[in-house]
């Protein structure tokens, strides 16, 4: 079944974009406030944002290009009215493609 929504990921303390069911658990890619992260020692970067999902806020924000599968119950209610900008919308299908 397809889903695309956002959620607040209680297990990885960030915002993510879910976008499959698969059992119990859901595919999602993580949103975040920084331009890099730290993995094994090693600086890597993440793909900035057109815009802002939340169309309250004008924040950058950057999408960690990394596909994770959680709990179900790791996750949060559903944040209503937040989507992606249409300029954004091909890095993130490229980002579930890998």
């Amino acid at each position: 079944m397809a889903r695309s929504e956002f959620r607040y990921n209680r297990r990885r303390k960030h915002y993510s974009y879910l976008f499959k069911d698969v059992g119990s658990k859901r595919k999602n890619i993580i949103l975040s406030s920084k331009p890099v992260r730290k993995e094994h020692k090693k600086i890597k970067r993440n793909v900035k944002l057109y815009k802002h999902p939340n169309p309250k806020t004008n924040k950058d924000v950057y999408l960690i290009p990394k596909v994770y599968i959680d709990e179900n119950e790791s996750f949060d209610k559903k944040r209503e009215g937040w989507k992606f900008h249409p300029n954004d919308k091909r890095i993130v299908k490229r980002i579930k493609k890998k």
